[in-house]
C-alpha cells in the first residue's frame, strides 16, 4: 500500500527554516510549505522569535553602601537620587504616594505584593506625587477594586514617578534596619556605569535641605470639604460651634483638613513662609502646624514663626509641626536610625494609659531630655520609647508625632481633633 502524503501550511518567522519533508508514524510523509512573517517583541526584536511573556531586568538600585540591586522598571524612566526608607503598611500605597512628607525619598514597601487595588481619585492626599520612587517586591498582574480607575503602573507613568520591582525587598529592609536609612540612586539608563551611580549616591545628602518650600502652597486658600459621610466614622461628641483655624502648610495632607472641617472648623490654609503677624491679623481661634518632609533644623524660618505664635493662640502640631514646636519650645530634634513609616505603630497615651495603633511617617524626633520644665511628654512610641506627643498647658500647646487623620484599620487617634477643639473652646472661655 502506497504511503499517504499530506501538506501542512505554516507561517514561520523570517530567518527560521525547517526540513520541508519528514516521515510521520505509519509511513505517511508530511510536506511543509513555509511562508516568512517577521515577528517583533514589545521590547524590540528578540532573536527574530516570539515576544517574551515577562519583563527584562532593565533598572538598578545602587545604594551608598556599595550594594547594587538589579530590578525591573515600571512607571517613569530616568535616573534619580533620594533617601531610601521602608514602610510596613499592608495597603494604602496611594496615600503614601501622594503624602508630601515623602519628598526626597524612595519608599520601599515591605508588603510583598503591591498594585492589587489599582488607584482612584478618592484616595489622594494631595494633588500630586511627591516621593522620588517606589520600590516593591511584586507588581500585581491584575487589578480588582470597585473604585479602581487605572493601574498603579499607568498612574506612576502619568505622574512621572519611577517604580521598580522584582528585587529582594526583605534583604534591603534588613540592611536598612541594621545600617539605617541609605541614600540611593534608581536608574533605567544603561549608559551609566555602576560606579557613576554609586558616586551620585555618595555625593548627595538629605540632611540640612529645606524640602518644605517646594511642597507648600504658594498662596492662602479656604478649605471647606468634609469627610465623605460614607467614611465618617466618628460623629459623636462633635461641638456644633465653628472655630476659625489657620493651617500652616508644611506639606499638609488633605485628610487632616477634612477631619478638622468635619469637627466644625473653618479653615484657611497658608504657605509655610506666611508671617506670624499676618496670621494673627486673621484673628484665628487656633493654629495647626502640619506634617511635612525633611529635616526640621533646615527650616529655621518656620521655627521662628512658631515661636512668634506661641502663647498668642492655641496651637496643634502634627509630625513636622510637632518637631517645629519642640524646637520652638527650646528642645532639640535628631535624625532617627531608620525612622517610623507604617500603619501599625503602638503609642501609649501617658495621661490615660491607653494604647493607640497609629500611622506614622517621620525620620526625625524630638529629644524629650532637651525640653524645658513645664513641657509634658503625653505620648510614647512603644516600639522604641521615642517621644510621640507633647503638651504645654501654659501656652495652650498640643502636638503628635504621628497621623491622627489616618485610619489604617483602627481609628484610635481621631479623638485628637476633638481635643484640639476643646483646647480652643477653653481658651475662648478663659479670655
Amino acid at each position: 500500500m502506497a504511503a499517504a502524503t499530506m501538506t501542512l501550511g505554516l507561517v514561520l518567522p523570517t530567518g527560521l527554516s525547517l526540513n520541508p519533508s519528514f516521515e510521520c508514524r505509519g509511513g505517511a510523509r508530511a510536506i511543509i510549505r513555509c511562508a516568512a512573517s517577521p515577528l517583533t517583541s514589545s521590547i524590540g526584536a528578540v532573536s527574530g522569535l516570539v515576544e517574551k511573556p515577562w519583563s527584562a531586568y532593565n533598572a538598578r538600585l545602587v545604594l551608598e553602601d556599595g550594594s547594587i540591586w538589579p530590578a525591573k522598571s515600571f512607571g517613569a524612566p530616568g535616573t534619580r537620587v533620594a533617601e531610601l526608607v521602608f514602610n510596613t503598611s499592608l495597603t494604602g500605597y496611594q496615600e503614601i504616594l501622594t503624602d508630601p512628607s515623602y519628598a526626597g525619598q524612595f519608599v520601599l514597601m515591605t508588603n510583598p505584593q503591591i498594585g492589587n487595588t489599582g488607584v482612584n481619585p478618592d484616595d489622594e492626599e494631595s494633588e500630586q506625587c511627591f516621593l522620588t520612587g517606589l520600590v516593591i517586591r511584586s507588581l500585581s498582574i491584575s487589578t480588582s477594586n470597585w473604585r479602581c480607575t487605572k493601574t498603579l503602573a499607568d498612574y506612576l507613568t502619568e505622574r512621572n514617578i519611577m517604580g521598580i520591582y522584582d528585587l529582594d525587598t526583605r534583604a534591603i529592609t534588613r540592611r536598612l534596619r541594621e545600617d539605617g536609612s541609605l541614600i540611593g540612586v534608581l536608574s533605567t539608563e544603561q549608559t551609566k556605569t555602576d560606579d557613576e551611580l554609586l558616586q551620585m549616591s555618595r555625593s548627595w545628602d538629605i540632611v540640612g535641605i529645606d524640602l518644605i518650600s517646594d511642597v507648600s502652597c504658594k498662596s492662602p486658600y479656604q478649605w471647606v470639604d468634609k469627610t465623605n459621610p460614607e467614611w465618617d466614622f466618628n460623629t459623636n461628641s462633635r461641638n456644633g460651634k465653628s472655630y476659625k483655624v489657620i493651617a500652616y502648610d508644611f506639606g499638609i495632607k488633605q485628610n487632616i483638613l477634612r477631619r478638622l472641617s468635619s469637627y466644625g472648623c473653618q479653615i484657611t490654609v497658608v504657605p509655610s513662609s506666611w508671617p506670624a503677624s499676618e496670621a494673627l491679623k486673621m484673628n484665628p481661634d487656633g493654629i495647626l502646624f502640619s506634617n511635612g518632609p525633611g529635616d526640621p533644623s533646615a527650616v529655621p524660618y518656620a521655627v521662628e514663626t512658631v515661636k512668634e505664635l506661641l502663647g498668642k493662640v492655641p496651637v496643634y502640631g502634627i509630625c513636622m509641626g510637632h518637631q517645629l514646636l519642640g524646637q520652638a519650645l527650646g528642645g532639640k530634634t535628631f535624625k532617627m536610625k531608620f525612622g517610623h513609616h507604617g500603619g501599625n505603630h503602638p503609642v501609649r497615651n501617658n495621661r490615660t494609659g491607653q494604647v493607640e495603633i497609629s500611622a506614622q511617617n517621620h525620620n526625625y524626633a524630638v529629644d524629650p531630655a532637651s525640653l524645658p520644665e513645664g513641657v509634658e511628654v503625653t505620648h510614647v512610641n512603644l516600639n522604641d520609647g521615642s517621644c510621640a506627643g507633647l503638651s504645654y498647658p501654659a501656652m495652650n500647646v498640643m502636638s503628635l508625632q504621628y497621623h491622627p487623620e489616618a485610619s489604617p484599620g483602627p481609628h484610635d487617634s481621631d479623638n485628637a481633633f476633638r481635643e484640639f477643639i476643646e483646647l480652643m473652646k477653653r481658651s475662648k472661655q478663659s479670655s
